[in-house]
Parts: C-alpha cells; structure tokens; sequence
C-alpha cells in the first residue's frame, strides 16, 4: 500500500469515526468545561456561610460535631467533619451520604445538603460520566463515554499525522501553526481552526483522554500498575462499624494532636483538616491538606487509634506503591488538578477548543459528504 492510499484510509477513517462518536465527545468535553473549578465555586459557596468572630467566640469540639451528627442521623455510623483553617469558617460534616453545614461556634445547622453549586455539579459529572442515564441503564451511558473516549484518542493521533506537512519546513509549520491575517471563506476559517487548535491542545488532550481510560477499562489499570510490575490492588473490605462507643479518646483530643503533628512537619498553613471515623473500627483518620484539595503532593493522612491515642500511621503519597503514585497523579492529570488552579486552567481551555473542534469537523464533513456533491450534482444537471 502506497503512503498516500494509507493516508487517504486514515482521513476517511478519521472523517467517519469523527461523525458517529462526535456528538459524545462534544458531551464530554462541554461538560468537562463546566467542572474546571468545581472544587473552587463549591468552596466559595461554602464561604458565603461564614460567621463574624469575636474575641469570646469558642469554636465547638470536634466531639461536639460528632455529638450533632449522630443526634441528626443515629444510624449512621461513617462520618466526615472538615475544619477549614479561617476564622468563622462554617463547618462540613457529613452522617453517611446526609451533608450539613454547622455554625462553627454554636453548632447550629446552617445548611442541610451539599447546597445548589454541589447539586449542579453532581448533575453535570452524571452527564460527564453516564450521560445522565439512571439505574441498569447507568452501564450503558458509561459504556458510551468509554468507547467515545477511546475514538478520541484515535481522532488525536490519526488527526495529527493528517496534520504533519508535505514537506517540513519553517513555512509550512507556519502555516499550520498560526492562524492568517484574513481567511478567504468560512470554509478557509473552519479549515485552519481545526488544524491550528488540534495541534496546539493535541498534548493536553491526550493526556486528558489517556489518562480516562483508567476510569473504563480494567486493561488500563492492569496496564498501569504493570508497567511498575504490580498488580492492582483489591477493594478492601471493612468490617461494619455498627457504634462509636468503643472510641475512648475524646475526638478532640485527636484533634489536637493532628494539629500539633502538622505544626512539628512543616504544615502549620493547612487550609483544611478532614476527620474520618466509622471506616474502621477503633479508628480516625485525619486528612490534612495545604491546599483547596486534590493536591496530593501538599496533603498527607494520620492514623490513630482511638482506643488508646496512639498515632498508628503517617501516609504520604510516597509511601504508595509505584504504581498507586502513577493512578493517583493519572488520576489529577485527568482534570489538571495535579498542577493546582493553573492545570485546571489549561485543561479546561484544552476542552472548549476539543469543542472547537468538533464543531468545525463536523462542519467540514458536512460541506464535504454534503455541500460539495450537492453542488456538482446541480451544476452538472444545469450543463
């Protein structure tokens, strides 16, 4: 097979694939545009409850937390309280899936539920993730963005080498590296969009594609951890914690001595400390992180039991394995968070032009399939 009958069987393969799963991708990266920030807005929503403090104002315990929770949902054994390090921050906590927001110093219900912001982006990660389908037809939407995502992946490869030049040199990668001062036609403007941002956001995009699959495929995950000679790992099983009873040391004690093991370790400006208890019996987590979250290099966990006080465990992401390090960072490429507000910001940007470019494909193929052999077709019929 000759390299240009190849690359014709490439385009065309290109062209159709683009059609049939485009409208999923454009799902997906619209979609993906509107969760940039989500973890920002929620936390801005969440500061709009914040308290005026005074010089007598005493924070509740931790215990006190637990104490409302339990009171609230009694059955609920697995529970979430988040200190935010502000002065009259509202308190999170959640009772199983029940969200409240507590008034930091007398323990009143601000907020029962995740709120409007938390509910709109649960509907759009639905979209994202299911396309909003529901039940046992739930599989079949994720089923769809999966085998979306891996066309995808296709279009970004296939469409870069239909993008590679005749012949390389300085104007030609000129040419299909800038956009010119004037186009001759909207087919013209259409044509150069889709070559110039495709190439510009091809390596973002495949990072953001590659890395999905993890999400999908269990050969992606077998592939990941093998590539550090792993195997992946198995859902752990916990045994239900059906009381806190059993926990002696008050939870604000723990409390406490998380705080001062962040002071002596360098993470004295922690934004926010979360408390998890119920997940294992005798139990309580601490998580403790310098920034909004999803910064794994800027956040740690402490272990203690709270039978007798001790601190049991200190883990950071370098005490992973390898390749839990690589699914975790896979994990934060996928949504830029890895590298903070600013990797959110280009992945983001990266999926409004994936729906540029989507939109001018399709405009392309039509004009191709459609436009132009109408147009011969009548001007022949008008000879």
């Amino acid at each position: 097979m000759s390299l240009k009958l190849f690359k014709r069987w490439v385009f065309w393969a290109h062209l159709i694939t683009g059609l049939v799963a485009g409208l999923f991708i454009f799902f997906m990266s619209f979609s993906g545009v509107l969760l940039t920030y989500e973890r920002q807005i929620k936390e801005l929503s969440e500061m709009r409850y914040t308290v005026e403090s005074t010089p007598a104002s005493q924070r509740i315990t931790t215990d006190r937390v637990v104490e409302i929770l339990q009171r609230l949902k009694p059955d609920e054994h697995h529970i979430y309280v988040r200190w935010v390090n502000r002065e009259g921050a509202a308190v999170p906590a959640w009772a199983g899936r029940y969200s409240y927001l507590l008034h930091p110093y007398t323990g009143e219900v601000l907020r029962e539920g995740e709120g409007t912001a938390a509910a709109f982006f649960h509907v759009v990660t639905d979209f994202h993730r299911y396309l909003l389908l529901e039940g046992g037809n739930r599989s079949i939407g994720k089923n769809i963005t999966a085998y979306a995502n891996l066309v995808f992946i296709f279009l970004l490869v296939s469409g870069l080498y239909l993008w590679l030049p005749k012949r390389f040199g300085f104007k030609a990668f000129k040419q299909y590296l800038t956009f010119p001062s004037r186009y001759i036609n909207v087919h013209h403007r259409n044509r150069q969009w889709h070559l110039v941002f495709g190439v510009w956001c091809l390596p973002v995009l495949c990072v953001i594609a590659i890395t999905a699959t993890i999400f999908h495929f269990s050969w992606a995950n077998v592939a990941l951890y093998g590539a550090f000679g792993e195997s992946v790992p198995k859902p752990e099983k916990h045994e239900e914690v059906l009381n806190l009873n059993a926990d002696i040391i008050p939870y604000e004690t723990l409390f406490n001595q998380a705080k001062l093991q962040a002071n002596n370790n360098g993470y004295q400006d922690w934004y926010s400390m979360w408390l998890e208890i119920g997940e294992h019996k005798n139990e309580a987590r601490f998580y403790i992180d310098k920034s909004i979250g999803r910064r794994q290099e800027l956040a740690y966990s402490l272990f203690f039991d709270t039978h007798t006080g001790e601190q049991t465990q200190v883990l950071r992401k370098s005490d992973w394995s390898k390749g839990g390090q690589a699914w975790g960072t896979a994990r934060f490429l996928h949504t830029g968070e890895y590298f903070g507000f600013v990797g959110q910001t280009i992945a983001g940007l990266a999926s409004l032009l994936a729906c540029i470019l989507v939109y001018t494909g399709v405009v392309l193929a039509w004009r191709r399939l459609i436009t132009v052999p109408l147009r011969q077709k009548y001007e022949s019929r008008a000879e």
